[in-house]
């Protein structure tokens, strides 16, 4: 009895130790398909569009690529990359790419979009102590639910605490400012995960 208790917690820790090297190879790999896409971007598509997460297109009816997913989904862009499918009157050049290449540009696009960006702001700087998704509770106990801010702060108090530097009555959270842009990404993020009561 005792040996096989002993082998299931060693088959336990094992397989704890494959899934986290998994997760964490898949991590590496999206990290790198992401930067894949980048670079894609940059040397194909940044003579005519804004590739990052900001500023407008160097072409004026090239959609920056921080702004392409607000009418459709990433999974159409990768699709209509690879299918060549264009937008009628379109002036866009015709780019033969393998289904990876189109996959991580699309991974890219995702990437800059400003839920996402709001998203990575929040997980670097407040989620030690906050829920910052839709789900689960606060790390720290005192820290509010991010998925309620809206219900008790008004959209242009947030704006304004994030900008100004948020200051609060338990004094192990840290004193930070955002720039506009980030700010407006974090409300982006901010609005998609609100929750009702």
């Amino acid at each position: 009895m005792l040996k096989r208790l002993f082998l299931t917690t060693i088959a336990s820790v094992a397989i704890g130790m494959v899934a986290s090297s998994i997760s964490t190879a898949q991590d590496a790999n999206s990290k790198a398909d992401i930067s894949h896409g980048r670079d894609l971007a940059r040397a194909n598509c940044a003579t005519c569009h804004a590739v990052t997460i900001d500023g407008a297109s160097p072409l004026h009816q090239a959609v920056p690529f921080w702004r392409m997913t607000i009418h459709r989904d990433v999974t159409t862009i990768e699709r209509d990359l690879l299918n060549h499918a264009l937008p009628q009157n379109n002036v866009m050049p015709v780019f033969n790419l393998t289904a990876k290449q189109a996959r991580d540009i699309a991974a890219w696009i995702a990437w800059v979009q400003p839920r996402a960006h709001g998203k990575r702001i929040l997980e670097a700087n407040c989620a030690k102590c906050h829920a910052i998704s839709a789900q689960g509770d606060s790390p720290h106990p005192d820290a509010p639910l991010f998925r309620e801010l809206m219900q008790f702060y008004p959209v242009d108090a947030i704006e304004e605490a994030f900008s100004q530097g948020i200051e609060t009555t338990h004094p192990d959270m840290p004193i930070f400012k955002m720039t506009e842009l980030q700010v407006a990404d974090v409300i982006v993020y901010l609005q998609s995960i609100q929750s009702e009561k």
